[in-house]
C-alpha cells in the first residue's frame, strides 16, 4: 500500500519533525512547506492508510496510544500541534511521523518493547520529529538534489518501511541503486542529523511526562545489538528509516546520565493493550499457545492482562467456552475491568445468550460510561439481535456528545440501513467518511442520500446543504493538492 504514496512523499519522506530549549540542526520555521501545506499532504497520505486492511481501528488499544502520545505532547513547549496516533497491524518492527501530524506504530514494535518507558521513547522521538518540522526542512533541502533522485530515495524509504516483505525489500534496493549516490548520501546525512535531533526533543519529552529516560536508550541498544546479530527480522525495518548509530546512543547516554531517574511499574493499561496486540497477531493457535506458554511459567499469579490475552486469542479460535470460563477467574471480586467485561459480553452473545449479553453490556456501561469499546460493543450487539432502532437512539446520542468519532456514524449507517432508512443511511456514512479524512467518498454517499425518494424534506434539506459544504470543502482540498502536484 505504501508504495502508492511514492507521489505524495516526494514532497516530503518518511523521516519526519520542534525542539524545547535544546540545540537544533535550525528553527523548525525555517521549514519551506507551510503547516497548510504539511495537512494537506499528510490528510492525502492518511486517506490511502485508513483504508488499508493493516490499520488497526481498534478502540482499547487506540486509545491507550493515544492517551500516551497525548501525555508526551502535553510535555512540549507551546504552540500546542496535534498528532493522530494510529497502530499498523504489522509484524515487523517499525514507526513512522508523517508530514502533517500522524504517528504510526507497527504492532511488531509495540510487542518488541519490554516496558511502556521503551514505547513512551519511541513515540516521543516521532513525536519530537513532527514537533521539528523535520519533513517540511527536509522539503526546503531537497532542492540541493535532482527530483529523479528525490523520487527514488522516497520509494526505497516507503519500501523499507515495509521490510518484512521480501518483494519490498527488492523495491527499496532497486529504487536506491537508481538514485544517484551523491544524492543519497547527502540525503543520508540530513537525516541522520535529524535523528540526533529527535533523539534530544523526544528525552526531554520523556522526563517531563514522568517516565523514565533510560527506555529509550535500552530500546534503541537492543535495536542496534538485535540487528548486528540477526535476533529478529524486523530490525531492518525501523533502521532503514531511522539510521542509528553508536555515537548516537553514546550521545543518549550522556544525556540520560545527567537526568534523575523515574522508576516506577508499567501502567496496566500498556501491559493490557500488549497483551491484546499479542493476541491478534498471527495465527489463534500461534497465540494460544504463547499466552500458555506464559501462564505455564507462573508459579504464583498468573498475570490478568496474559489471562485476557488467552481468553481473546481463544475466542479468535472459536473455542468460546474456553476463553468464557478463562476469562472468569480474573472477573472475580474487585478485580474487573472494562475490557474484561466487553470479552465477556461478546463472549456471551457469541455463544448464543442474547439476553445475558445485553444485559452485560448495560450492566457494563453503567460502570464505565466513558468506555467506547463498550458503547460501540453494545450498539453493534443491539443490531445483531435485531433491535437496530435501539441502537440508532443510542449511536444519535452518542454522535452529540462525540461528533468526532467516525465508528460512530458506520455504525450509525449500519443501524438505519437495517431500519430502512436509507437516506439516513447513506448520510451517517456520508459523515463517517468525512471524519476519515475522505471528502469523495463523502460526497459521493451524500449524493446517493438525495437521490432517495419519499424521504422526509426536512431530512432531505440537510442532505442537500451538507453536499453543498462538502463538495466546496473537497473543490479547496482539489485546488491544495493541485497545487502540490500530488495526486
Amino acid at each position: 500500500m505504501f508504495r502508492r504514496l511514492v507521489a505524495l512523499l516526494v514532497c516530503a519522506s518518511l523521516l519526519p519533525a520542534q525542539a524545547q530549549a535544546l540545540p537544533d540542526l535550525g528553527d523548525a520555521s525555517d521549514a519551506a512547506l507551510s503547516e497548510k501545506q504539511e495537512t494537506t499532504i499528510g490528510n492525502r497520505i492518511m486517506r490511502e492508510i485508513r483504508v488499508d486492511p493493516a490499520f488497526l481501528d481498534d478502540p482499547e488499544i487506540s486509545d491507550y496510544l493515544r492517551a500516551l502520545g497525548e501525555r508526551l505532547l502535553n510535555s512540549s513547549d507551546p504552540p500546542r500541534r496535534n498528532v493522530e496516533f494510529f497502530i499498523v497491524k504489522d509484524e515487523s518492527v517499525n514507526a513512522f511521523a508523517l508530514i502533517g501530524g500522524h504517528i504510526g506504530i507497527h504492532s511488531g514494535l509495540f510487542l518488541l518493547t519490554r516496558s511502556e518507558a521503551e514505547l513512551a521513547g519511541v513515540v516521543a522521538h516521532e513525536i519530537a520529529h513532527l514537533l521539528q518540522r523535520h519533513q517540511s526542512r527536509l522539503h526546503q533541502a531537497q532542492t540541493k538534489f535532482q527530483l529523479a533522485s528525490l523520487a527514488a530515495f522516497a520509494l526505497g524509504i516507503i519500501a523499507a518501511s515495509r521490510g518484512s516483505s521480501s518483494q519490498s525489500g527488492q523495491i527499496a534496493e532497486a529504487a536506491l541503486t537508481s538514485a544517484g549516490a551523491i544524492a543519497i548520501q547527502g540525503q543520508l546525512n540530513y537525516t541522520r542529523d535529524h535523528e540526533r535531533e529527535a533523539d534530544r526533543v523526544g528525552l526531554v519529552l520523556l522526563e517531563r511526562a514522568g517516565f523514565d529516560p533510560r527506555g529509550m536508550v535500552t530500546f534503541f541498544e537492543r535495536m542496534q545489538r538485535a540487528n548486528r546479530l540477526a535476533e529478529f527480522k524486523g530490525a531492518p525495518s525501523y533502521l532503514r528509516t531511522h539510521p542509528l548509530t553508536v555515537e548516537r546512543i553514546a550521545d543518549m547516554q550522556s544525556r540520560v546520565d545527567t537526568m534523575a531517574p523515574r522508576l516506577g511499574p508499567d501502567s496496566f493499561e500498556y501491559r493490557l493493550a500488549r497483551a491484546k496486540l499479542r493476541a491478534l497477531s498471527g495465527a489463534p493457535a500461534e497465540a494460544i499457545a504463547w499466552f500458555r506458554g506464559q501462564l505455564a511459567s507462573q508459579t504464583v499469579l498468573r498475570p490478568r492482562e496474559e489471562v485476557f490475552g488467552l481468553a481473546f486469542a481463544l475466542r479468535r479460535a472459536r473455542d468460546f467456552d474456553a476463553a468464557f470460563r478463562e476469562l472468569a477467574v480474573i472477573r472475580e471480586g474487585k478485580s474487573t475491568h472494562p475490557a474484561f467485561e466487553l470479552l465477556h459480553a461478546q463472549l456471551l452473545a457469541d455463544l448464543k445468550r442474547t439476553d445475558a449479553s445485553l444485559a452485560a453490556f448495560e450492566s457494563a456501561i453503567k460502570a464505565y460510561p466513558y468506555h467506547r469499546g463498550l458503547a460501540y460493543g453494545h450498539a453493534e450487539a443491539l443490531i445483531e439481535a435485531g433491535r437496530p432502532a435501539d441502537a440508532v437512539a443510542l449511536l444519535v446520542q452518542r454522535t452529540k456528545l462525540y461528533p468526532d468519532e467516525a465508528i460512530a456514524f458506520e455504525l450509525l449507517s449500519k443501524g438505519y440501513a437495517a431500519t430502512g432508512q436509507r437516506l439516513l443511511q447513506h448520510r451517517a456514512q456520508a459523515e463517517a467518511y468525512y471524519r476519515r479524512g475522505n471528502l469523495g467518498r463523502a460526497v459521493d454517499q451524500l449524493e446517493l442520500a438525495t437521490r432517495v425518494r419519499q424521504s422526509d424534506d426536512f431530512d432531505m434539506a440537510i442532505a442537500e446543504a451538507r453536499l453543498r459544504e462538502l463538495r466546496s470543502l473537497l473543490q479547496v482540498q482539489k485546488e491544495a493538492e493541485k497545487a502540490l502536484k500530488i495526486s
